[in-house]
């Protein structure tokens, strides 16, 4: 149950974090180069792409800080 909560909380985090880190760049971003929906769509994957990502190593740092292992 450790484990998973751990982990579960890890990505969370995680998540929270690459989700301000994305609004703070899309903020600077968009007035400045986006200027058709192409660039709004490409945006908006690598945007998807970083937080799946940052879940992703989120919920393994909270895995590894779970059960003591080392990286």
């Amino acid at each position: 149950m450790k484990r998973a909560l751990f982990t579960i909380v890890g990505a969370l985090l995680f998540a929270l974090g690459s989700y301000g880190l994305v609004e703070l760049s899309a903020s600077w971003y968009g007035p400045r180069h986006i200027r058709s929906d192409s660039d709004i769509g490409d945006a908006f994957m690598a945007s998807l792409v970083f937080m799946a990502i940052c879940s992703i190593v989120g919920g393994a740092l909270g895995f590894m800080g779970a059960t003591g292992r080392k990286a």
